[in-house]
């Protein structure tokens, strides 16, 4: 009981830092366990005990978890955008809080458990783009994020707002949107942007 509960002060004391979400390779950093058998059955004992759910494979959440922390643990080379960061820009109203949709480079897929729903929209390497860090979570500008929304929508996706009547480009920077469309190949996308600008009037900034 008193490993169970050294193991469980690990956790909580290191759980703020990193969001709530461990690795295994975290945890086993943590536990500095040099026994490859004791350090699973550890590891059980703190999912037994609740302290830790096994999100997906190689990935544990504590209760107050961050669902971007977790988005950016299980894919590292994603970056959080669309609604999640439309919603931060009050270009769209509020978001469901345990859903992050996020852009990485490969295939498409989505992870849910716990309540929680992360869908990674894959693209190719070359689109992977207009993105900050933020506290070691990959962010897309507000223009990065309408763009990968209307790419996205134009392959079929569906989003929880309507692209046509729910986004204020209040936020947005013409400019800066031109730019970045530069870097796409698709005629057929280009002019369906800048239709899709010029419509609601979003002009560039003098």
């Amino acid at each position: 009981m008193n490993a169970l509960l050294d193991d469980a002060r690990l956790v909580e004391l290191h759980a703020p830092a990193l969001g709530g979400v461990f690795t295994q390779p975290d945890l086993a950093t943590l536990m500095a366990e040099p026994h490859h058998k004791a350090f699973y059955r550890r590891l059980e004992r703190l999912e037994q005990s609740a302290v830790l759910r096994r999100f997906t494979r190689g990935i544990y959440i504590t209760g107050d978890f961050s669902p971007r922390a977790l988005c950016q643990a299980v894919r590292p080379g994603s970056y959080v955008s669309f609604g999640n960061v439309l919603a931060d820009a009050r270009a769209i109203g509020s978001v469901p809080a345990l859903q992050i949709d996020a852009v990485v480079v490969g295939r498409s897929r989505t992870f849910s458990a716990h309540g929680c729903t992360l869908r990674y929209f894959g693209i190719r390497e070359d689109l992977c783009f207009g993105f900050q860090t933020q506290d070691g979570i990959n962010i897309a500008t507000v223009e990065k994020a309408l763009l990968d929304t209307l790419y996205f929508h134009q392959h079929g996706a569906r989003f929880f707002f309507d692209i046509f009547s729910d986004i204020n480009l209040a936020a947005m920077n013409r400019t800066r949107i031109d730019v970045l469309l530069r870097k796409y190949r698709n005629p057929r996308f280009k002019t369906f942007v800048k239709d899709y600008l010029d419509e609601r009037g979003l002009a560039k900034r003098r």
